[in-house]
């Protein structure tokens, strides 16, 4: 309504406006009464109560209302904001909650990677350098105690390379972004392209993060090497996607997928990726550190939500990964990405905030 559109000055003006009139009425019926009570002639009564309310209106209020707002609108210019309505200036100074949305605003839109858990190494964690879509920033995988002591760099001849690479070709193959590149072989990160060309990733941000990261950890993209025969996308009821596919050329691109593979010489396997407990549930093995599978217990269970609560009390977005046949399927691991905040946005929300303002997130 138009209450709703004006802003706390305007409406403190409109207030004003009303007292005084009130208190001018007021003024010429006693000054009216008492010239009436002393005998003085009616006209001249009436014509020095109407003087005085009216000398008691402020006319040159909105002119000095009007100036302060202006000078308030030029230090704004000064700053790069630009205010249009003259009465913005003031309702921005009463301002007690800032509403801000996330995605896009206070954050770059550019879901990163940032941590990796597997089953084959339950006392560590993995972690991804650089920030956004450039995947040629950061310094590769590092491993990192549960208890926070950093690790060494993980190359692509370490142990831990090719369970890291089961789970990120998951990500890879049950995806359908593109960072504007072909699709490579494992272990060639080129598939990314680079930082000074034209081309822009085009896809879901949580997708193009995990082509990003798997080019960062150097397993690069195997989806040049499968035949895609089917997908099921993700849906909010099974909380997961599914893709199935074979090799093109009838052997597998990661060693974990080639024993996980049917007898039958097809070489077609499920590839799922979802919400940790829906991934879960569909698994009886997890990747080994040799790449074979292994019971999956419910103590490992239990690890996995564990880490996977770690994730998500530290504002991260949790995806899991699995693959192999219909009722065998391995679980490669879980996955931690945010969205990096945009340059200067906890500045600014630690300014406002020592401003008295509260911030709240619309998400």
């Amino acid at each position: 309504d138009e209450l709703g559109t004006r802003s706390p000055l305007q409406i403190k003006i409109d207030e004003l406006g009303t007292r005084l009139a009130a208190l001018s009425v007021t003024a010429i019926a006693i000054i009216g009464i008492a010239g009436w009570a002393v005998g003085r002639p009616a006209l001249e009564t009436a014509t020095v109560a109407v003087s005085l309310a009216v000398a008691a209106i402020p006319e040159g209020l909105p002119i000095c209302v009007t100036v302060t707002l202006a000078l308030g609108v030029l230090r704004m210019a000064k700053k790069r904001a630009i205010v249009k309505r003259l009465p913005a200036v003031e309702a921005l100074g009463c301002a007690s909650v800032v509403c801000s949305d996330k995605t896009g605003t206070l954050t770059q839109n550019e879901m990163t990677v940032r941590r990796m858990f597997v089953l084959a190494f339950p006392q560590n964690a993995f972690l991804l350098s650089g920030v956004g879509y450039d995947a040629c920033e950061g310094t590769g995988v590092k491993a990192e105690s549960l208890v926070g002591r950093p690790g060494p760099t993980i190359g692509r001849d370490g142990l831990e390379h090719p369970v890291l690479a089961a789970l990120l070709g998951v990500g890879c193959l049950c995806n359908n972004a593109s960072l504007g590149g072909a699709a490579g072989a494992p272990g060639q990160p080129t598939t990314a392209a680079p930082s000074s060309s034209p081309a822009r990733p085009v896809g879901q941000p949580t997708e193009i993060a995990l082509l990003v990261a798997s080019a960062k950890a150097g397993a690069g993209d195997a989806r040049g090497l499968y035949v895609r025969t089917g997908e099921v996308p993700f849906s909010s009821d099974r909380k997961r996607m599914e893709v199935t596919a074979r090799p093109a050329a009838g052997v597998h691109a990661v060693a974990a997928y080639a024993a996980a593979a049917p007898a039958d010489g097809s070489g077609e396997l499920r590839f799922l990726k979802g919400m940790p407990e829906a991934v879960l549930d569909e698994c009886t093995n997890f990747t080994g550190p040799g790449g074979g599978g292994v019971a999956l217990t419910d103590a490992g269970r239990r690890r996995v939500r564990t880490q996977a609560r770690r994730m998500a009390t530290g504002g991260m977005r949790v995806l899991a990964m699995a693959y192999g046949r219909e009722g065998a399927m391995t679980f490669a691991g879980i996955v931690g990405m945010e969205d990096p905040p945009r340059d200067g946005v906890p500045e600014a929300v630690a300014e406002l905030r020592q401003s008295g303002v509260r911030v709240a997130m619309i998400a």
